[in-house]
């Protein structure tokens, strides 16, 4: 696989915590706020008693597909030089819709693991959340566990629908806060630990089998670092497409790894996957990890094996696109036990672009494009943000393009099968994207 080489290049490879505290909706009666007196300070117009900052960010559109809204809080090493000691500094987070429903949040720190030398560090939260659009009323509070001398802050939040939205439906159903947790990979692509999830009830006008194809394989082979930023697009992908429910017919779910030249999972019938994961007894999740069915797809994320290369991996290189053709071949041709013989075929194929280098020609696919089939290939490409170079005093602004816009050789496979490529490096783009395609196949007549 080559490696694109260019000067000025900054990958961005996803969103950095600021603490490495765990975030949960706090619920039951261990609450947070069940131990202090939230709403006592709620009516209260108390002076500050812990000098701290909050900052709101704008909320954006995720690669979740779900707008996220982010809220900062911070307490300088100063004002925690004050109460050294085993103390606790506890956040209290709480959103009002306008129906009146509240969502709660809350997290500590232990003083003591600030302290570095002689000095304190500066204490960050970062508070996220997926959130629908409307008026909301978000307030916080800050206190010392131990003295309860505390802050509180109540801030109206205006959350703007998307301008132009192809999907306006897309978030029907789904809960007006949802707080997410901070937690490491492959958890932190696919989130199972949030319950709700997008649906994406389809019309089809005849029985319809859905194929979903993802590829793993990193743009550049050996390379964790990609590996990582090709995951933090497609997983999140992934997980929205497996929300399609067609009113006729079913869906399946392949994942390859090109590398190995294997299925790390293979699901024919996404209907009977319960992806919700299944409380432990003894705490909502336990280490952190939930149990269900995530457990059997989350193997296919994992870095070592899909990131690294044996002499196995090496001799087998050539044959990568060779695999990759027969396995879009299989998933088109049907039929099987989950479909109608006489369903029409959609495969949807996700990957991050692809570019192998000393491949054996793999031979043209036998799979001619049919109007009885649709084959639509979403590349993701991860941003790079590019600073051309000058001579000038000043030098220009940086600019944010796709790392790979040209086509790869996935794209050159599936394309003599009539694939239709949508090249995408944004959320929003994946969502226009996903609005064409299902349009395309809801607007399918019966019998072509």
């Amino acid at each position: 696989m080559t490696q694109a080489r260019s000067s000025a290049i900054l990958l961005l490879c996803g969103l950095c915590a600021t603490s490495a505290v765990l975030l949960q909706a706090q619920r039951g009666p261990g609450s947070q706020f069940n131990r202090f007196p939230f709403d006592k300070w709620a009516t209260e117009n108390a002076k500050p008693q812990i000098r701290w900052d909050v900052r709101f960010d704008s909320p954006v559109l995720s690669e979740h597909q779900r707008l996220v809204t982010r809220v900062h809080a911070t307490v300088d090493g100063a004002e925690l030089q004050k109460r050294q000691g085993n103390g606790m500094m506890v956040v209290l987070v709480r959103i009002e819709d306008a129906a009146g429903l509240r969502f709660n949040t809350s997290n500590q720190t232990a003083i003591s693991q600030l302290h570095k030398g002689d000095k304190f560090q500066q204490l960050d939260y970062t508070i996220s959340a997926f959130i629908l659009p409307g008026d909301y009323v978000v307030s916080l509070a800050i206190c010392d566990a131990h003295t309860q001398e505390h802050s509180f802050l109540r801030r109206n939040l205006h959350i703007p629908t998307l301008r132009a939205d192809p999907l306006p439906a897309l978030w029907a159903g789904l809960p007006s806060v949802e707080f997410l947790p901070e937690t490491g990979n492959p958890e932190a692509w696919y989130l199972p630990q949030v319950r709700s999830r997008i649906t994406l009830p389809i019309k089809t006008p005849q029985p319809t089998r859905f194929e979903l194809l993802v590829n793993t394989t990193p743009t550049e082979l050996a390379s964790i670092n990609m590996f990582r930023a090709d995951m933090q697009l497609l997983v999140p992908g992934l997980k929205v497409l497996t929300g399609i429910q067609p009113s006729s017919g079913s869906i399946g779910l392949s994942i390859v790894d090109l590398n190995r030249r294997m299925l790390t999972y293979q699901q024919p019938d996404l209907s009977t996957v319960n992806w919700n994961p299944v409380p432990s007894r003894g705490g909502p999740f336990r280490g952190g990890q939930p149990r269900g069915d995530w457990l059997n797809l989350r193997p296919a994320f994992a870095e070592l094996s899909s990131a690294t290369i044996d002499a196995k991996t090496l001799a087998g290189q050539r044959l990568m696109l060779d695999y990759f053709s027969a396995q879009a071949t299989r998933l088109l041709a049907g039929p099987d036990s989950t479909s109608s013989p006489t369903a029409v075929r959609v495969l949807i194929v996700l990957s991050g672009p692809v570019f192998f280098t000393q491949q054996q020609k793999p031979p043209p696919p036998d799979t001619a494009p049919d109007p009885a089939r649709r084959v639509f290939y979403i590349c993701y490409s991860p941003i790079a943000t590019v600073v051309p170079s000058s001579s000038n005093a000043s030098p220009p602004a940086p600019m944010q393009r796709p790392l790979y816009p040209f086509t790869d050789d996935l794209e050159r496979i599936l394309k003599p099968m009539g694939a239709r490529t949508f090249r995408v490096s944004r959320s929003d783009e994946f969502r226009k994207a996903l609005a064409a395609i299902l349009a395309e196949i809801a607007g399918m007549q019966p019998g072509r």
